[in-house]
């Protein structure tokens, strides 16, 4: 099994920076060191940033300046990516959207992430501007690549492992997100043509052993670098890299004729359940988002659903978003997607948020030039091609988020 990322969080704004850069790489030597003596092999290495506020030139210099120095210490240590989260809760989002394309243009190691939810309540107009910044991205580039590292993030708590959906908070510590669809196949495979119940046993039964002995090894960079360890992410998430790499491919093992029929949702539950029985019962620390995560252009399964005809769409992940893990990620849309139908859709998923109390995020990619049914054209190691969704150009309008006051439902 790899450790899909080891998500490193400091505080940029933190006043010893001469020694806080050389500790960044001899975090990262130690804990892959301390990974490798157990047989793991960690597939990336990330740092999530504190959440910047613009209010004016100033805040947009020294963010640009604190950018460009991770920008640069990233490319030195090794570190894949690193990511720029952005409160966006009643701010100046003209501000922010000027910074935040600028950083999506310039540094390619850098993803963004807007948060437009605090404490239950919900900036409409934040979302609106989020929705045109995912548009200016998506003409960065011909193929609309861009927004791969661009996400809003609603109701999310600091400190995930999983980009673009996380933000760091308190103390420098360190995350860590696992790749567990393949152990999980395995299982399912080895166990056909047995009852639920049965299934459910035995992925628990084999998962446990092997999630204590990452959180001890956790538990031993935390002692040996004086980082925090914050928690192990244990969502199921995809790769493309193998065609059984996929969460897609699991629910229809355990059941569903096809993913998206009937009964994938109660699936999605099942194996929901079974990722919160291990948390407990394993006692480790977690973090994130801890679900089932639909990330179609990552899911080598839902990629191949995403070119049938009728097979995938926006609507039927929005239903699973209820059981789901990170909220409607990695889709391709239309290039000519309005902002307003981007913005309602992430009205949706802030609904399901907030009202379920549950962490989700958005990652829509708009290909440029194109529409529904014709297929992306990326070479990426996380990504497989697809066709692009159709949408309904239809949303709300704008008037309904052009508002300064953030909204909260009564009960």
């Amino acid at each position: 099994m790899k450790i899909r990322a080891i998500t490193l969080g400091i505080d940029q704004y933190q006043q010893d920076k001469a020694g806080l850069d050389p500790g960044i790489g001899s975090f990262f030597t130690k804990a892959n060191s301390l990974f490798a003596e157990q047989g793991f092999q960690c597939r990336t290495q990330r740092i999530a940033l504190s959440p910047f506020v613009i209010t004016s030139s100033k805040d947009e210099q020294s963010a640009r300046s604190s950018i460009e120095r991770m920008s640069a210490l990233c490319k030195d240590s090794g570190i894949r990516w690193f990511c720029v989260p952005f409160h966006a809760v009643k701010q100046d989002m003209t501000r922010i959207n000027a910074v935040a394309v600028d950083i999506a243009g310039q540094y390619k190691n850098a993803f963004i992430n807007h948060i437009v939810t605090e404490n239950g309540f919900l900036d409409r107009r934040a979302v609106l501007y989020a929705s045109s910044f995912i548009r200016t991205v998506s003409q960065l580039s011909d193929n609309g690549f861009d927004n791969f590292r661009c996400g809003t993030t609603f109701n999310c708590k600091p400190n995930g492992a999983f980009f673009p959906f996380t933000h760091h908070c308190g103390h420098n510590g360190f995350s860590i997100a696992l790749e567990l669809v393949p152990l999980c196949v395995e299982i399912i495979q080895n166990n056909q043509n047995k009852p639920l119940e049965k299934i459910r046993t035995e992925i628990i039964d084999g998962l446990l052993p092997l999630l204590k002995q990452i959180d001890e090894i956790n538990l031993r960079i935390e002692k040996n670098t004086d980082m925090t360890y914050f928690g192990t992410d244990i969502s199921l998430a995809p790769h493309p890299e193998h065609p059984e790499h996929s969460v897609a491919y699991i629910v229809e093992l355990l059941g569903a004729e096809r993913f998206g029929s009937n009964g994938t949702a109660f699936i999605t539950s099942f194996l929901t359940d079974i990722i919160q029985s291990l948390i407990k019962r394993s006692g480790i620390r977690s973090t994130g988002f801890n679900g089932v995560m639909y990330s179609v252009l990552e899911d080598p399964r839902l990629g191949v659903l995403g070119s049938e005809p009728e097979s995938l769409s926006v609507d039927s992940l929005l239903v699973l978003a209820a059981m789901c893990g990170c909220g409607i990620d990695m889709v391709p849309l239309p290039g000519d997607t309005s902002a307003e139908e981007i913005a309602s859709i992430m009205l949706d998923i802030a609904a399901i948020a907030i009202r379920l109390k549950k962490p989700l995020g958005v990652r829509l990619l708009p290909i440029p030039g194109k529409v529904a049914g014709q297929f992306t054209d990326f070479d990426h190691d996380f990504l497989q091609n697809t066709k692009i969704q159709k949408v309904k150009y239809r949303s709300c309008p704008g008037s309904l988020f052009d508002t300064d006051k953030p909204f909260s439902y009564v009960s």
